[in-house]
């Protein structure tokens, strides 16, 4: 039997229809997915660092390769900290430890870098990091014509400044200043390139820190995102 005119014209347009949802269904398919929502910065294509080398707590160089083959979780400040640095360092230990013995996510290596090189020797960050974890490693550098640290603060743009406390010429070199710097978490991929950055919020005594139940968020999300091969 024959369809009339009328009959044909609505399966031509029913025809069409189903191939139009079939193809936004494909096209929804293939759209790869968001990045994932943090409370802080996905670098979808993440950042190389300049070539850099600087000192761990042991006195032995610390630079790019020994980033590789690994997760990195970077934090910086100075041991004489009152408050900000502490708090910090503290919320990472309840960081690594909520990710201790997790199948899925292994808990990155701790970084702490310091910006008061004069005052946080090797030795120094030796003696202050086991208040916290063992396992943390220390980062400082030394007086050096050719600034092999450059790379490190500049490729993650850390924020820190000497503030002399006396008119002296020679107040920086003489411990005669204050030591202000930016909070912020910077994650290192296994290539030690810079994969996203966690920022602080305010917390209940109006200081800036990280909850580590959203760090642990966060971080896994980042993880399977990049494991997903995006």
């Amino acid at each position: 039997m024959s369809l009339s005119p009328k009959a044909r014209m609505l399966v031509g347009i029913l025809a069409a229809n189903a191939a139009l949802l079939c193809a936004a269904a494909w096209a929804i398919y293939q759209r790869p997915p968001a990045p994932p929502h943090i409370q802080g910065v996905y670098l979808d294509n993440s950042r190389a660092l300049p070539d850099f080398t600087v000192l761990d707590q042991h006195g032995q160089p610390f630079g790019n390769r020994d980033l590789l083959g690994a997760w990195h979780l970077l934090s910086y400040g100075f041991t004489t900290c009152p408050d900000i640095c502490p708090t910090t360092l503290n919320q990472l230990v309840s960081f690594t430890e909520a990710l201790t013995g997790a199948e899925d996510t292994a808990a990155p290596r701790i970084l702490f870098y310091s910006i008061d090189y004069r005052r946080d020797t090797p030795q120094q960050l030796a003696a202050y990091l086991p208040y916290f974890d063992k396992d943390f490693i220390g980062l400082t550098h030394e007086d050096d014509p050719d600034n092999p640290h450059l790379g490190l603060e500049q490729g993650l743009g850390l924020l820190a400044q000497l503030e002399p406390l006396s008119d002296s010429e020679d107040a920086i070199a003489s411990n005669d200043y204050r030591v202000s710097h930016g909070v912020a978490l910077y994650l290192l991929n296994p290539a030690g390139e810079l994969q996203a950055v966690f920022k602080p919020v305010q917390t209940g005594a109006g200081l800036p820190g990280f909850a580590p139940e959203t760090l642990v968020r966060d971080y896994r999300a980042v993880r399977q995102y990049v494991a997903a091969g995006n």
